[in-house]
């Protein structure tokens, strides 16, 4: 039978349960020192949650019990924009990382206060955001494009006529296929610009490349990213090379790279991070970041498929995928 002593059993068990509970509280938060980072991700794909991987441990060295709050926009610019706002109006995140163009231009368009540390944006100043005194600090992916072009050239010397596959309404793929397709007239090989707007171009658009070039080339972009396997497959077919400027492509098919260690470029967000929220640095005060290329990543099979071989001058900078 449920007595009266069994009742006042039950409230003193929930008091201290409630107690214990809000001990527990008390020291994770003394122990990370109440730190939350928001982190925005545009969509998924390798490079991206490479970014997002290395981020999270790097910055887990000098905060061991930060949290996060992990957030998707899968490539839906209304997403981001709304989680960028949750972001915004909740008092627990301190501060919010960025992961690709689209993320960081909807969390700059809202969010004036708290710091945020950007990755993977090709060229930052192409936004026309305020850095000078600014909020927002972080990690360029732009990779080196001359040497993008020699490689190609020198790895398929026969290529007279390069096509240029991107998303035209992603600002950073358009800024780089603009330097790619400078340089590639530089060094003497014709360009043809194939912009898509959205996966379903893609087909398409690879199909009538591929019977106009000799070669295929991709600066970094997401829907080249998410569509990469089709690409490739395409390409094969045809036994025209691909290449890309994101080296994870490489796996999935593509002939080539010359690009960046996405999951380096979100240690190198971290460690900026990690300036702001535990050393007291103002964003502003952390100059922008690039990454570094320079190994050329090949994919062996690819490259026996299309008959290609290494030369010489290329032969101690490969790393066979």
């Amino acid at each position: 039978m449920f007595t009266k002593r069994h009742l006042i059993a039950l409230v003193v068990l929930a008091a201290f349960i409630g107690i214990f509970a809000l001990l527990k509280l008390r020291v994770r938060k003394e122990n990370n020192n109440g730190i939350t980072i928001g982190i925005l991700q545009t969509a998924s794909h390798p490079a991206l949650d490479a970014v997002r991987e290395g981020f999270m441990q790097e910055i887990k060295n000098d905060l061991p019990d930060v949290e996060f709050v992990v957030q998707n926009a899968q490539g839906n610019i209304n997403n981001a924009h709304a989680i960028a706002q949750s972001f915004h109006a909740n008092d627990h995140i301190n501060a919010i990382f960025a992961i690709a163009t689209p993320a960081l231009q909807a969390t700059a368009s809202i969010e004036k206060q708290k710091p945020i540390v950007f990755a993977a944006v090709t060229d930052p100043k192409a936004l026309h955001l305020e850095l000078q005194n600014s909020n927002i600090t972080g990690v360029s992916d732009m990779i080196n494009v001359p040497n993008t072009i020699t490689m190609l050239k020198e790895l398929v010397p026969t290529a007279k006529t390069v096509a240029l596959i991107y998303n035209n309404a992603e600002i950073n793929s358009a800024t780089l296929a603009k330097s790619m397709k400078k340089e590639l007239e530089a060094q003497g090989l014709q360009a043809i610009d194939f912009g898509v707007t959205s996966e379903a171009d893609i087909l398409p658009a690879v199909t009538t490349a591929l019977s106009k070039a000799d070669a295929l080339l991709a600066p970094t972009d997401n829907t080249v990213a998410s569509t990469i396997e089709l690409i490739a497959k395409q390409a094969l077919a045809a036994k025209k090379p691909l290449l890309v400027s994101d080296n994870l492509l490489v796996a999935k098919g593509a002939l080539a790279a010359r690009g960046v260690d996405y999951k380096a470029i979100g240690q190198q967000a971290a460690q900026q991070m990690s300036a702001i929220l535990k050393d007291g640095k103002k964003p502003y005060e952390l100059p922008i970041g690039y990454a570094i290329s320079g190994r050329i990543f090949i994919n062996k099979q690819t490259l026996e498929n299309l008959n290609l071989h290494i030369p010489a001058s290329l032969e101690d900078q490969v790393t066979f995928i």
